[in-house]
């Protein structure tokens, strides 16, 4: 299989987690969340059309986002690096991510910092937590098309808010493109912390494990999408994607089981690969 097809396969997999996500097995964990912080609060609202309405500008140090859309959407918080323009990350996206060439994903990857964000249904409100530094961002929606006439520009400028980033299940990205070995299992709903302490751009999906699946059959079915799937695409959760030296916490609620974790963040030093095609890809168990 080429790496192309392996990139286009990976896509259809977060396409079809994220059309999951709709089920609301991914929603806010409600009076079950780890404890509250004394972080900011800012309120988020995406339109049918792919318009973001927030402040324009929030306070530096940990916020709580809540995201509120009329469609099933992905909400991302992105830094551009000094010099690199709103014009140029869009085309880089266009052709780079959207389109698979390497140069303007490369290019991309080097100007930007991707702070997090959180996936939302228009069932229920999601919440997240970022610790901002100081500085210019862009907000956008990730499954509408890229289009930086609906990007959203906010400040993040003042006292910083003094809060923390909640308590809660914590899982990480180590080294370039792996998996920490522990925890071996979290509490199935609270609040989920994910640290990115490698030199990549990572997301975490977790999907749930068919009774007697292995993550063998995983990596088969994901190289030759032949037969029944060995995880079930209803009962998941994803993360927005982070840059290493970054962390995301959000709210979750799971079903108990045995999930598949995963990253298909591709990997431009092996022409484009999805990392979990790389061996980021291990089980995890909620109870």
């Amino acid at each position: 299989m080429t790496v192309q097809r392996i990139a286009a396969l990976a896509v259809s997999v977060m396409v079809l987690t994220a059309g999951a996500l709709t089920g609301s097995t991914a929603g806010a964990a409600g009076q079950d969340a780890a404890r509250e912080t004394a972080a900011a609060t800012v309120d988020v609202t995406i339109s049918g059309t792919r318009r973001i309405t927030m402040p324009t500008t929030v306070q530096p140090g940990v916020s709580e986002f809540t995201v509120t859309s009329a469609k099933p959407s992905g909400f991302q918080i992105v830094s551009l690096h000094e010099g690199y323009t709103v014009e140029e990350a869009e085309a880089d996206i266009k052709k780079g991510l959207d389109a698979g060439k390497l140069g303007p994903f490369r290019r991309f990857e080097a100007n930007v910092t991707l702070v997090g964000g959180v996936s939302s249904t228009p069932d229920k409100a999601a919440r997240f937590w970022v610790d901002l530094e100081p500085g210019s961002y862009i907000a956008l929606d990730t499954r509408g098309r890229t289009n930086a006439s609906k990007w959203f520009t906010f400040t993040a400028v003042g006292t910083d808010t003094g809060g923390a980033m909640p308590d809660g299940a914590v899982l990480k990205a180590v080294q370039s493109a792996k998996w920490s070995k522990k925890p071996a299992s979290i509490p199935r709903k609270g609040t989920m912390t994910f640290k990115n302490h490698s030199d990549q751009n990572h997301f975490v999906i977790l999907v749930r494990m068919r009774k007697g699946a292995s993550l063998q059959d995983l990596k088969e079915f994901l190289m030759t999408e032949e037969g029944k799937p060995p995880v079930d695409f209803s009962t998941s959760l994803e993360s927005a994607v982070i840059s290493g030296g970054e962390s995301v916490a959000m709210d979750y609620r799971l079903p108990k089981g045995t999930y598949a974790m995963l990253c298909f963040w591709p990997d431009a030093s092996m022409g484009g690969m999805p990392h979990a095609m790389m061996g980021m890809m291990r089980t995890i168990r909620l109870k």
